[in-house]
């Protein structure tokens, strides 16, 4: 983790997964990244918005400037280059 975190690289943040699009579970939650998917952290927006499903959304617009759920995970996108979920630095 101390690995992540001293090699975290501001550049990467602007085309993170998170930023752009939403994983979806087998049952319609939303998530705001594939690793939310995988650690059940529900859209970090779901409490403003009110949306936690597919099926509770009518646009996904609603999201764009809403908050996004994060925690030390995050560093693994955001450490060097930066990860392939989009996030990559060319």
């Amino acid at each position: 983790m101390g690995l992540l975190v001293n090699h975290f690289n501001p550049a990467t943040v602007q085309e993170l997964m998170c930023r752009s699009l939403v994983s979806v579970g087998w049952d319609g939650r939303l998530h705001d990244c594939d690793f939310n998917l995988m650690l059940e952290i529900p859209l970090g927006a779901a409490t403003a918005t009110g949306a936690r499903t597919i099926w509770e959304i009518d646009s996904f617009d609603r999201l764009e400037a809403q908050r996004i759920a994060t925690g030390r995970h995050c560093f693994g996108c955001t450490a060097g280059a930066g990860s392939s979920c989009s996030g990559a630095l060319a």
